[in-house]
């Protein structure tokens, strides 16, 4: 009995030696380690709400885990191709944004989740407050 006591004793203390945890690279809140597609849910100018109201109408956004971004209008989706931007996170600083070929959209993280990230425009570089959901299953 005291030899099993023993062995189980040191399985149990070697099991548990240099865990460390590590933290969650956030970059994979956005692309789910592949591509994820995010919905434009709402677009809003303080208090006003420019959201179309159609769906059609809406934008996507499709995150790479390659950190590039594409750009689609609903109803243009298969026929036009996206507007392609690269995206960056800056976590110390609060802030997410777009590079592309015309000027950077900078925005500040106001909230990032799985399944909400809320983004509200920095230096002026986009009009609205843009709150993004998953692409939902209608």
């Amino acid at each position: 009995m005291k030899p099993n006591f023993v062995f189980l004793l040191l399985l149990i203390l070697s099991a548990c030696g240099d865990t460390s945890i590590e933290p969650i690279d956030r970059y994979i809140l956005v692309h789910d380690n592949s591509s994820k597609v995010w919905l434009v849910d709402k677009q809003l100018d303080g208090d006003k709400d420019y959201t179309p109201l159609q769906i059609e109408y809406k934008e996507i956004i499709v995150f790479h885990e390659s950190r590039n971004a594409y750009f689609h209008t609903l109803k243009t989706l298969g026929t036009k191709p996206g507007v392609k931007k690269s995206y960056w996170l800056d976590e110390r600083r609060k802030e997410f944004g777009f590079g592309g070929t015309k000027k950077d959209l900078v925005f500040e993280i106001v909230s990032m989740s799985r399944n909400r990230i809320v983004l509200k425009p920095k230096k002026n570089s986009y009009k609205y407050t843009i709150v993004l959901v998953p692409f939902p299953e209608y």
